[in-house]
C-alpha cells in the first residue's frame, strides 16, 4: 500500500548560522547567495517540483529578509506562511510551533541546504513506493564527520530503527547519516506536545522521530548524495 502524497512542507529557516560568521551577521544563512540567488530559492524550487503546494517557514535570525524574499510564495507556485521562533533551543521546538499546520503528510526540510530541483522529488517517490508513514533522506558520511552529524541504525527489514545524533567516538551504528529532511504523518502532533531534551540540552527532531519508531511507525530512508551547503568564497557550495 502506497503512502499518501505530500502537499505540505515546513522549512526550518530560523538558525543563526554561527559557523559562517561574519557572513551571517547581516545575512541569514538561507539568504546567502548561490548562483545569483539566495540558497533558500533551491529549497522552494525543489519543494514545488515534488508537488508541495503549502509551505510554512520557521524564521528567527534576520527574519524580515527571508519573509520579504519568499513573500506569499507565488513565485514558486506555493502558498507561504511564516512562524517566528523565539527560543532557539532545537529543531523539535521549531516544528512544534507549526504543529497546527501538519494536518496531512508533511515534509520538513532545513532551509540552508542547496538542493537540485529533483532532490526532494526523488525522496517523495521513494516514500510513496515504500508505503511507510515516515521517511528520511540519508547520506554517506566520512567516519570523522559522524560525531558532528548523525548515524542511523538499521532494522532487519531495512527500515531505520534509530537516528543517533552526534554519536560518541566509535559508537556510530553505521556510516550512513540522516539529513534534516523528513516526511512525517499528522500523528506527529501528539508527540510534539511534550518534548524531551537531548543530552546536549536541545529539543531535536530526531528524538521525536525515534519515539515514533519505537511506537511502531516505520521509517524508510533513501540514500542520496549529501546535500551541499554554502561556504565562504565566491558564493559556492561545499559537500
Amino acid at each position: 500500500m502506497n503512502s499518501p502524497e505530500v502537499k505540505k512542507a515546513i522549512v526550518l529557516a530560523a538558525g543563526r548560522g554561527k559557523r559562517l560568521r561574519p557572513y551571517t551577521d547581516h545575512t541569514p544563512k538561507p539568504m546567502l547567495p548561490w548562483n545569483g540567488r539566495p540558497t533558500i530559492h533551491t529549497t522552494l524550487t525543489a519543494l514545488a517540483n515534488m508537488g508541495v503546494r503549502d509551505v510554512c517557514l520557521i524564521t528567527h535570525h534576520l527574519a524580515e529578509q527571508i519573509e520579504a524574499f519568499v513573500g506569499d510564495g507565488a513565485s514558486w507556485g506555493l502558498r507561504a506562511c511564516f512562524v517566528r521562533q523565539t527560543a532557539m533551543n532545537g529543531t523539535a521546538t521549531a516544528v512544534q510551533l507549526a504543529a497546527h499546520f501538519i494536518d496531512s503528510p508533511t515534509i520538513i526540510v532545513a532551509a540552508d541546504y542547496i538542493l537540485s530541483p529533483d532532490y526532494l522529488h526523488e525522496l517523495h517517490a521513494a516514500y510513496l513506493e515504500a508505503g511507510t508513514p515516515l521517511a528520511s533522506s540519508l547520506k554517506a558520511l566520512p567516519a570523522d564527520e559522524l560525531g558532528q552529524r548523525s548515524s542511523v541504525r538499521f532494522a532487519a527489514d531495512g527500515t531505520i530503527a534509530e537516528v543517533v545524533e552526534k554519536p560518541a567516538n566509535g559508537q556510530a551504528p553505521s556510516q550512513i547519516g540522516a539529513s534534516l529532511i523528513y516526511i512525517v504523518p499528522p500523528q506527529i502532533g501528539s508527540y510534539l506536545t511534550e518534548l524531551t531534551p537531548s543530552p546536549r540540552g536541545e529539543y531535536e527532531l530526531p528524538t521525536v522521530i525515534n519515539q515514533m519508531v519505537r511506537d511502531g511507525y516505520k521509517l524508510s530512508g533513501l540514500l542520496q548524495s549529501a546535500p551541499q551547503e554554502w561556504h565562504p568564497g565566491r558564493g559556492e557550495a561545499g559537500g
